[in-house]
This record gives C-alpha cells, sequence and structure tokens, in this order.
C-alpha cells in the first residue's frame, strides 16, 4: 500500500505534465492581429479595383458623324390661270401693228340712199406677230350702216405682207357724208388699229 508521501508526488507529476501539455498546445494557437486583417482587407480591396480598372477598356471618344446638307429644290410658282380659246389663239411673240394701205371704193364715193355696196379694205402687217384668222375688224363708232359688228380675217397675215378685208353695207335713207369707224382686234380681243371709210349720201335717182 503507497504511503501518503508518494501520492502527493503523484499528483504533483500529473499535475506537472498536465500544465506542460496545456501550455504546449496553446503555443501552436496564432494570436489575431486585428490591425492587421483590417491592413490585410484593406489592401485586398485596394488591389481588387487596381485590377478591374486594368481590366476594363480605355474609353475611346465616339467620332461624331458629320452633317450633311441636303440641298432644297426650289421650284418656280406655277400660274392657276385657265388659259381661254382666245389666249391659246395669241401670237407666241412679237407685237400687233398695222397700217392702212387702201380702200375700194375710195373715199368720198358716192351711193343713193338704200343703195347697198361693198367696201375692202387693203391692211398691211407692220409688226412682229402674225395676223391669224383668230384676228378681226369690229366696227367701233360713226355710221354703221347695216354692216355686220366683226369681220374675221379670211386667211394668216404674217409681217410685212397684206391682207384685203371686206364689209357689205347700205347706204342710210338720210342724206350727207357718213364716216364708218372700225378697229383691227388680236386674238386676246385687244384693238390694236383704227380706220375707217367716208362715203356721200344722196337721193335716188328719179325715174
Amino acid at each position: 500500500m503507497k504511503s501518503k508521501k508518494q501520492k502527493i508526488w503523484m499528483f504533483i507529476v500529473t499535475l506537472t505534465l498536465v500544465s506542460i501539455f496545456v501550455t504546449s498546445c496553446g503555443a501552436n494557437t496564432p494570436t489575431i492581429d486585428v490591425d492587421a486583417e483590417r491592413t490585410g482587407f484593406a489592401q485586398t480591396a485596394n488591389a481588387q479595383v487596381t485590377l478591374t480598372s486594368q481590366a476594363q477598356p480605355t474609353p475611346t471618344e465616339t467620332p461624331q458623324p458629320s452633317p450633311t446638307f441636303t440641298a432644297t429644290l426650289e421650284m418656280s410658282p406655277t400660274s392657276t390661270a385657265t388659259t381661254s380659246s382666245a389666249t391659246t389663239a395669241a401670237p407666241v411673240s412679237g407685237n400687233d401693228a398695222g397700217v392702212w394701205i387702201a380702200n375700194d371704193p375710195p373715199d368720198n364715193t358716192v351711193f343713193a340712199s338704200g343703195e347697198s355696196f361693198t367696201v375692202t379694205w387693203t391692211l398691211e402687217n407692220t409688226g412682229t406677230s402674225t395676223w391669224t384668222t383668230n384676228y378681226y375688224i369690229k366696227f367701233s363708232s360713226g355710221e354703221q350702216m347695216g354692216a355686220e359688228d366683226e369681220v374675221f380675217l379670211p386667211y394668216d397675215v404674217p409681217p410685212g405682207t397684206n391682207v384685203k378685208v371686206s364689209v357689205d353695207f347700205i347706204a342710210p335713207e338720210n342724206e350727207g357724208e357718213k364716216q364708218s369707224n372700225w378697229q383691227l382686234v388680236n386674238a386676246n380681243d385687244q384693238s390694236f388699229y383704227e380706220f375707217w371709210v367716208i362715203v356721200e349720201v344722196s337721193k335716188p335717182a328719179e325715174e
């Protein structure tokens, strides 16, 4: 049977061994440095940001398209006026002008009251436009003596040529000098020259 001293000794040895064991195990456990951990985290975050920015492509300026100019065609205004048949028949260019050449019978020819007679005028085209058959002569004033209001030219009259236009009359009942005034009119109904005939009206001859 062990003595009391031996038991105490064994207890001390056992306690010493346990202390040594506990001490050696504690030496292997690393001590966490909080400040070092914070510094490491910060460095890791900065490195990650640097790598991310390097991985991204460098922004380049997008070229802007040069402005293009579209030409605008300006159209001249078109007249909406309706063209009449008279306007269509008007001369393309030039001016209207005329002159009296002769009339047959000549002025101051004597006709008996109620007598029928015909006057033929010779008119020359002194302008630069052609007188077409849409040109006419019309009674304007004086003694009409039964004649028509208008008589159209019988054919086209180029510049520098003449035309003969005939009008039928009846001598009035009252005696004396009678003058009948007429105008030359173009296809636009614009008069541009005036002429006339003068006759003497007498009593009918006694049978």
